[in-house]
């Protein structure tokens, strides 16, 4: 069983094709939109002018996540919000140098372009928005529609104002999958599920046609949980009661017809907003609010912002260092966005030689990934506590399954209330296709030493093969609760009774003895000082630094997005490559699931609720 399945050869030969097919592709139109736009480095070479008494602009855009990735090629051939987002750290950033900058007279928040956020990442702005209002300087907000994530935000504003028929909807947390058992069994494919836990939910869509009771159970009170801290934060904002929020989205329709389907009347009657304007009002109520004497409102947005202020650093030396391992855990070297074996375990190690680091904080955010990859993090985060240097954990908005797996060992794990944490549990997964092939009159036969020489997901799976693989997992869930056990120094049938799958959330955790306490990243940044014996301390994120190409790469596409090259991009995309802009998304987000799956043994620790969750 060393050498890789027929199957893993199989889908890693198309994930590669793939592959080499999209890079080559997207190079011809990096050099073709290169040409096109050599012009805007020449005319966008002046930094922007902050003028004295500006309103700073929060308008993230994309998903806000704990470390931005670098744009690639094909962000700008597919263009829109595709691979935009922003980093928790730049708006922390923002908000802290404007709370003590004399120019900054007041804050914006603009949330029209804010596509997704974790329960816990809305938990951790919010709180630098709480801190900002601290300066005393105004905080307001305006949307056309407010989503349930940018509301929750704008609600920490003194003043929010809605467009005359805009909405605001709350929905609620929850999240669907679809199942695949009545379709799989139509196609005569035969799904080898291999499992220890009575909640691992990533194998019920191949499986069943539902959720099982108990997975259904145990994410419905994950829910309700995040739903509650949801709806008593927004009431302490806007001084409502829990009651009066949470009616309003329980019972929407009631009070959609009691204004005769005004949505943005029904909104101002309860007190989620302030007043109803239209554009050009919002415009007006801008430019006098900052003072603007030419009509036109006196702001600055946060890039620009963040790009002439220079915050103070006090020392060059690193005492404490944070690394951020967020995405899938997959093999091998990584981009930002997923968790390479070979990149963190790459950043953990320097970080143990490096004497002027006294102790790491490894800040997560991961519904886990692939058993491998997980196990030989782990070891060398093992590596580094040997060192003498101690480990603290930062949970951010999920730290499940295999992101809990690296988590287990560390001398302190500090986690959100919000934070979506535990699935200890593993499974494997093997499709095959005999019965798909006999339908269409195709058999197959051959000649084997031992029973796994003819592993081929054409062939079917023997009896021996599958109790490989069912032992294999059985062995991999008794490593994973020893591994909690020892390093959570509970026994292994308190751990199994937590265990089984089972999702929790950072409070719940904490009951549970998964966590040590709650708290934000500087918490557990402090935390790591202490143990460390440190009173005076300097802190700095320890990653990877962009390569020259990269860095050029980063600063083209930032220059072709202020010129607005969607056209280009599309042109390009749908004349070079034939396809157009779906096409291109799809085919993407399915070389990214290819490469997602990439443990040696087919074994995984992932938590499939936790990416679905809304």
């Amino acid at each position: 069983m060393s050498k890789k399945s027929g199957l893993t050869r199989f889908f890693a030969g198309i994930g590669k094709g793939i592959d080499l097919i999209m890079r080559w592709l997207f190079r011809i139109i990096f050099v073709l939109m290169l040409f096109a736009l050599i012009g805007v480095f020449v005319s966008n070479t002046e930094p922007p002018v902050r003028p004295s008494g500006s309103y700073l602009v929060i308008n993230p855009k994309g998903a806000i996540v704990e470390q931005s990735r670098l744009a690639q090629p094909i962000d700008i051939v597919l263009g829109g919000g595709g691979g935009a987002s922003t980093s928790i750290r730049d708006i922390n950033e923002a908000l802290q140098l404007a709370a003590g900058d004399a120019s900054i007279a007041g804050l914006v928040l603009d949330m029209s372009e804010l596509s997704s956020i974790s329960p816990a990442a809305l938990e951790t702005v919010g709180a630098a928005l709480q801190d900002f209002k601290s300066s005393n300087k105004p905080v307001i907000a305006y949307g056309e529609v407010f989503t349930q994530q940018q509301y929750y935000l704008a609600s920490f504003a003194d003043t929010v104002y809605l467009h005359s028929m805009g909405q605001i909807l709350l929905s609620g947390y929850g999240g669907s999958q679809l199942f695949y058992a009545e379709l799989l069994e139509k196609l005569g494919v035969n799904v080898h599920i291999f499992r220890v836990g009575t909640h691992k939910a990533a194998v019920e869509p191949y499986m069943l046609n539902a959720m099982s009771p108990e997975s259904k159970e145990n994410s419905q009170n994950l829910v309700d949980g995040l739903w509650s801290r949801y709806i008593a934060r927004v009431a302490q904002n806007r001084e409502l009661s829990e009651e009066q929020v949470d009616s309003y989205a329980q019972d929407f329709s009631q009070h959609l017809q009691g204004v005769g389907g005004d949505t943005a009347r029904a909104a101002l009657d309860l007190g989620l907003v302030d007043e109803l304007i239209t554009a050009p009002q919002w415009r007006q109520i801008l430019a006098a609010q900052t003072n603007s004497d030419n009509g036109r409102p006196n702001t600055v947005e946060m890039s620009a912002y963040l790009t002439t202020s220079i915050p103070v650093i006090n020392s060059d030396a690193t005492d404490v260092a944070v690394i951020v391992a967020q995405g899938e855990i997959v093999m091998g070297e990584q981009g930002p966005g997923q968790i390479g074996s070979d990149n963190l375990t790459s950043l953990i190690r320097r970080a143990e030689h490096n004497d002027d680091i006294k102790a790491l904080v490894l800040r997560i955010d991961s519904p886990g990934g692939s058993a491998t990859a997980s196990e030989l993090i782990r070891q060398q985060l093992n590596s580094f506590q040997a060192s003498g240097k101690p480990l603290v954990v930062s949970m951010a908005g999920t730290a499940a399954s295999g992101g809990y797996w690296i988590s287990a060992n560390a001398d302190q794990i500090w986690a959100s209330p919000a934070s979506v944490t535990g699935s200890i549990g593993i499974y494997g997964m093997i499709p095959t296709f005999e019965r798909s092939l006999e339908k269409l009159g195709v058999t197959t036969d051959g000649v084997s030493t031992t029973p796994f020489g003819r592993a081929d997901p054409l062939a079917g799976m023997t009896p021996e093969m599958s109790q490989v693989f069912q032992t294999t997992i059985e062995n991999g869930y008794r490593q994973f609760i020893q591994i909690v056990a020892q390093g959570r120094g509970m026994s292994l049938d308190a751990v199994d009774a937590i265990a089984q799958g089972q999702v929790w959330s950072g409070e719940r955790a904490l009951e549970n003895g998964l966590v040590d306490k709650l708290g934000e990243l500087s918490d557990a940044i402090e935390s790591a000082a202490q143990l460390a014996g440190l009173d005076d301390y300097n802190w700095r994120y320890f990653e990877r630094s962009p390569s020259p190409a990269e860095l050029f790469l980063q600063q083209l596409m930032n220059d072709i997005e202020l010129q607005g090259a969607l056209s280009i991009r599309e042109a390009a995309t749908q004349k070079v490559l034939g396809l157009n802009i779906g096409d291109a998304l799809e085919l993407k987000e399915y070389a990214s699931l290819l490469g997602a799956s990439s443990d040696p043994r087919n074994v995984y620790l992932r938590c499939e609720f936790c990416s679905s969750m809304k």
